[in-house]
């Protein structure tokens, strides 16, 4: 029962259902309040009240057709707005301020500003929104004013006052309650996908689509944020990547990054850092010393010695060169100089015959 409540809820905050639906919704109810209102009309014997309130309700129901597929509802919401707010005034003109008919004023701006906003056309409400509210509180303030120095042109006993009262406060509440709850789960909806969005532009931002490991941005981001200096840098670069790239073809280099990516992140620790540092190179921040780098580093050449990369019914041999460098030999953790240094030796190994390992300037 709960789940389907809240697959209910979240439903109703689907900005799919925000324009015809709502509007519909919106133009049923209100025709059908006008309806009731005209009933009412006739039981009173007050022929004007209840020929107001068919015509508002033909308004009210005719308003619906033609509403598929529009991407425009503000003519009919306007149309909705100010044929309310004159039948209440003009209802309490006829029966009084007792009646409680101004309470469809009342009701109709925030009714209105939540139309405006769910039907995407938030950036512009002020537009209409402001006039809106501004001629239906001046209209019914002087409304009040003079119809509070005046008499009614129907006078009915107390207790008729009281229902009708009631009945037009009870529909008022209504629907103000389901506007303001589709309200705010439209807004909860909103903030759900904004947030999905930001998480996905962060992914994006920080992460190589194509290795899914972290990008220079990332790792140099988490480098600086480090309080610790216990660990090694290696850089690491695929030999000969130009030539499989030529010979086998770019998707065959792709997944080749993609297998080296794989075996960095899983010889590495959790707390390490693996990054795709630029191209066919790749930079890892491991915690501990040399040999516990060297560990790592060993594990991954294992995996690339084992991994059966294969095209054309050749197989490709998949190796790799790093430079490595300890934190503990740079004065003041100097990132650039760390990355000098393991940068340096991976070329010494690139020079040394590749497919090894070094960490000393040789």
């Amino acid at each position: 029962m709960k789940d389907k409540l809240e697959q209910f809820m979240d439903w109703m905050g689907q900005a799919s259902m925000a324009d015809r639906t709502r509007y519909c919704f919106l133009a049923v109810f209100l025709g059908c309040v006008h309806l009731l209102l005209a009933a009412v009309g006739f039981l009173l014997m007050c022929l004007p009240l209840a020929i107001t309130n068919l015509i508002v309700s033909a308004v009210d129901f005719f308003s619906i057709y033609g509403t598929k597929g529009s991407r425009s509802f503000i003519l009919r919401i306007s149309i909705l707005y100010f044929a309310t707010c004159f039948q209440s005034l003009y209802s309490c003109v006829l029966l009084g301020w007792g009646y409680g008919f101004s309470t469809y004023n009342l009701v109709m701006i925030p009714v209105m500003i939540s139309m405006v906003y769910m039907m995407g056309h938030g950036e512009n409400a002020n537009k209409y929104t402001i006039p809106y509210t501004l001629i239906n509180c001046v209209s019914t303030l002087v409304s009040c004013w003079v119809l509070y120095r005046g008499e009614p042109v129907y006078y009915y006993p107390v207790p008729t006052d009281l229902k009708v009262s009631f009945f037009n406060n009870l529909m008022g509440f209504l629907l103000l309650s389901c506007f303001s709850v589709s309200f705010i789960l439209e807004l909860t909806s909103n903030r759900r996908k904004l947030q999905a969005r930001n998480e996905e532009l962060a992914l994006l931002a920080n992460y190589d689509e194509l290795t899914k490991l972290r990008n220079r941005r990332s790792i140099l981001g988490k480098w600086k944020g480090l309080e610790r200096n216990d660990y090694c840098v290696v850089m690491g670069d695929v030999d000969n990547f130009k030539k499989i790239n030529d010979t086998y073809g770019h998707e065959k280099g792709d997944e080749v990054l993609r297998l080296i990516a794989d075996s960095m992140s899983s010889a590495v620790n959790a707390d390490d850092f693996v990054s795709r540092w630029g191209g066919e190179e790749f930079l890892m921040i491991i915690f501990g010393n040399v040999p516990d780098a060297l560990k790592a580093v060993g594990r991954i050449q294992q995996t690339l010695r084992a991994a059966k990369m294969e095209a054309g019914g050749q197989r490709i041999a998949v190796t790799m060169t790093f430079g490595l460098c300890e934190c503990a030999e740079v004065e003041d953790s100097n990132i650039d100089e760390i990355i000098r240094r393991a940068d340096q030796r991976l070329y010494i190994g690139k020079a040394s015959g590749k497919n090894c390992i070094k960490f000393q300037d040789e």
